[in-house]
C-alpha cells in the first residue's frame, strides 16, 4: 500500500503565499479595508459598460447612510433649520482623507477613459451630481444630521480637488478641455451644496477652506498648484454663480463671502499673472456689470480694433445676492442696486488687503485697483 508523503517545507510556504495573494486580491480595488468599495479597477476600465456599473455602485456607496424618508416633513426637517456645529457628530471614517484619495483615483481615471463628447458631458454631470447625494453612513438618526452631511460632502469635494491638482500635470492637450468641463460642473455643484444648506456661514467657510487649503486649486503658495487651474476657476466663477442664482427665490446669495477665497488668492499671489488674471476675469467684470456705465467720454477706437467688447451682465447674481438688501437703506439712498453691491465688494477687498499678513507688494496692487474704481467707500 503506497504511503502518502508529507508536503515539503517549500510546498507549505508556497501554499501560504498563494493564500496570502488571494486574501490580498479580495481586498484590493480601491486599496482599502475601511469600507470603500473595491471599485478602482472597474472605474478605470477601458470598457464603458463596466465603468457605468462601477459608477452605479459608487452612487449606492456614497448615499449608503441616507435614511428612508417616511414623509415630506422629514425631508424638510433635514434641509431646514440652523446647523448646530457644536453638538452633532463627525462624518464617518469611510470618507476620511486617505479613503477619498483612493476612491478619487479610480473616479479620475473613469473620466479619463471617456472618449466621446456626449459621453464626457453626461459623465461630468453624473460625477458632479454625486456630491449632492453624499451621506454619512450610520443607522442612528442622530448621526445623519445636517452637519454630518456637510462635512461628508466637503470631504468628497476635497478628494476631487486634491486629485485633480495632483494629476493635472499628466493631462495632454486632447484631454484638457474635457477636464475643464468637469471642473466647471464641480464649481457649479459646490454652489448648489451651499444653497441647499441655506448658505450657512460655517458651511461656506468649510467650502472656502477646501479651495484654499493645501491640495486645493487656490492654494497658490505651493509650486505644485497648477496656475492654469487657478486661472480657470477665476474665469468661470461668475458664470457658474449666475447659473445657480437662477434657482434662488430671494436675496440670500452671500456674494462677498463666496469671493473670500479669491480675495485671499490676490493677497498671496506669488506672481503678477495670477494677480492680473483674477482682476481681469473676476473682479473687474463684476464691477463693470454692477456699476452704471461711465459718463466720461471714451477714447475713439480705431477700425482695426473692432467693436468694443460687450458689457458683462450678471442679472441673477445682482437680483439674488445678499448684499443687495442694502438698497433702500440709508447707505443705499440715491444709488442703484448694483452700486450698493459693488461698493460692498470693493470695501471687503480693501479690508482684506489691509490685513497684517498680506505681502506689501500685493497690498499696494490691491489698493491701486480699489483706488482706480474712483469710488468713495465711506
Amino acid at each position: 500500500m503506497p504511503t502518502r508523503s508529507a508536503p515539503s517545507s517549500s510546498g507549505r510556504e508556497e501554499g501560504r503565499a498563494t493564500k496570502k495573494v488571494k486574501r490580498s486580491n479580495s481586498t484590493s480595488g480601491s486599496g482599502s479595508t475601511g469600507g470603500v468599495p473595491p471599485l478602482g479597477k472597474f472605474l478605470a476600465s477601458s470598457e464603458k459598460p463596466i465603468r457605468d456599473k462601477a459608477v452605479a455602485s459608487l452612487t449606492k456607496f456614497l448615499s449608503a447612510g441616507k435614511l428612508p424618508l417616511k414623509n415630506e416633513d422629514e425631508k424638510e426637517e433635514l434641509l431646514g433649520g440652523d446647523l448646530d456645529w457644536d453638538k452633532e457628530w463627525k462624518p464617518d471614517s469611510r470618507l476620511d482623507e486617505l479613503e477619498m484619495a483612493k476612491l478619487w483615483k479610480g473616479i479620475y481615471y473613469c473620466f479619463w477613459m471617456s472618449d466621446k463628447p456626449l459621453v464626457q458631458q453626461a459623465l461630468a454631470q453624473t460625477l458632479a451630481d454625486l456630491t449632492l447625494i453624499v451621506r454619512p453612513k450610520s443607522t442612528k438618526p442622530e448621526k445623519n444630521g445636517r452637519v454630518e452631511r456637510v462635512k461628508s460632502t466637503m470631504a468628497f469635494l476635497k478628494g476631487f480637488w486634491v486629485t485633480v491638482c495632483r494629476e493635472w500635470v499628466g493631462l495632454d492637450r486632447l484631454r484638457i478641455d474635457k477636464f475643464y468641463l468637469l471642473i466647471r460642473r464641480f464649481i457649479e455643484v459646490g454652489f448648489k451644496v451651499l444653497e441647499r444648506e441655506d448658505w450657512d456661514p460655517k458651511a461656506i467657510e468649510l467650502y472656502n477652506e477646501v479651495l484654499t487649503s493645501p491640495g486645493g486649486p487656490l492654494h497658490v503658495e505651493s509650486a505644485k498648484t497648477p496656475h492654469s487651474l487657478t486661472f480657470h476657476l477665476s474665469d468661470i466663477f461668475l458664470d457658474e454663480l449666475e447659473r445657480v442664482s437662477t434657482s434662488v427665490s430671494s436675496p440670500t446669495v452671500p456674494l462677498v463671502a463666496l469671493l473670500q477665497p479669491y480675495m485671499r488668492t490676490l493677497t498671496v499671489a506669488p506672481s503678477s499673472p495670477i494677480f492680473a488674471r483674477l482682476i481681469e476675469k473676476l473682479f473687474k467684470p463684476l464691477l463693470i456689470a454692477f456699476f452704471p456705465p461711465s459718463t466720461k467720454p471714451q477714447p475713439r477706437r480705431r477700425k482695426k480694433d473692432g467693436p468694443p467688447p460687450p458689457r458683462p451682465e450678471y442679472p441673477q447674481i445682482l437680483e439674488h445676492c445678499l448684499e443687495a438688501q442694502g438698497e433702500g437703506e440709508a447707505e443705499g439712498e440715491g444709488q442703484t442696486r448694483g452700486e450698493v453691491v459693488a461698493k460692498k465688494v470693493l470695501k471687503s477687498l480693501f479690508e482684506v488687503g489691509g490685513r497684517p499678513e498680506v505681502d506689501e507688494h500685493n497690498r499696494r496692487k490691491i489698493y491701486q485697483f480699489v483706488a482706480e474704481s474712483e469710488v468713495d467707500l465711506d
